[in-house]
């Protein structure tokens, strides 16, 4: 049964990825905020707002220890989740197995294509146990994957094409990553008359 469990903690890697737009779901930053680079706003009705934000792996942490204490569907399997941004990611999930926590291991290299991101693996493992990349991609191919995610399994890489994702209420863009800085740039983009709705709805 462990197999039906790795399914969920793949899926987790999602929300390392994207954490930097959900931050703004519930801790939009102020005006002032350094993790704000530019703010963009145009006042015509139906026009959209872009807020391009820089973060580092401690903002992706914090918010990823914060998901954890909220979702307890994803808790009963994912203990820990942390990420360290370098030349490569290096991406460590806690996984519950039984009563045990097993630790899972990626190392990830990304790259920025079109506002898209591309991770491509270069090795995955579980405590102690490589998973061959063969193995861990057909895994990834029997995932209920959403449309805008994409496997190249040739070269053992997940296509993150964000610009192909519903932009209502808001888009979600990769504008670079540093390895020198250690940051990665996103734009987000929203309609305010969709986000009020939204959040009026919700």
């Amino acid at each position: 049964m462990w197999w039906k469990r790795g399914f969920i903690i793949l899926l987790s890697l999602n929300i390392l990825v994207f954490a930097g737009g959900l931050i703004l779901l519930d801790t939009f930053p102020a005006a002032n905020s350094p993790r704000v680079k530019q703010i963009e706003q145009q006042q015509a009705p139906g026009q959209t707002t872009s807020v391009q934000l820089v973060l580092g792996q401690d903002a992706i942490n914090t918010y990823m220890d914060y998901a954890l204490s909220q979702q307890a569907d994803v808790h009963k399997v994912l203990d820990y989740a942390h990420i360290q941004f370098a030349s490569t990611w290096n991406c460590d999930l806690g996984v519950k197995l039984m009563d045990k926590v097993v630790p899972f291991h990626l190392v990830l290299v990304p790259t920025v294509v079109g506002g898209n991101l591309y991770l491509q693996v270069k090795s995955a493992a579980m405590g102690q146990v490589p998973v061959p990349n063969s193995l861990l991609f057909l895994m990834l191919k029997h995932l209920p994957w959403p449309d805008w995610i994409g496997l190249d399994v040739p070269h053992q890489t997940l296509q993150l094409n964000l610009t192909k994702r519903p932009q209502n209420p808001y888009g979600v863009r990769i504008i670079g990553y540093s390895a020198q800085t250690q940051q990665l740039s996103l734009e987000i983009t929203m309609v305010p008359k969709a986000l009020m709705n939204s959040g009026s709805a919700s």
